[in-house]
């Protein structure tokens, strides 16, 4: 997997879990450490 560039004025963060239909989606169910998640400077 090759890694997507950040656009200007973004910064990414990452996470354990996200919020997905009213329910907390875990990073660990998927086999991963975090999510990244790309968010407003």
């Amino acid at each position: 997997m090759t890694a997507t560039p950040i656009p200007l004025g973004k910064k990414e963060i990452f996470v354990k879990w996200i919020t997905r239909n009213g329910r907390r989606v875990y990073a660990s169910q998927y086999g991963l450490q975090a999510f990244r998640i790309i968010v407003d400077a």
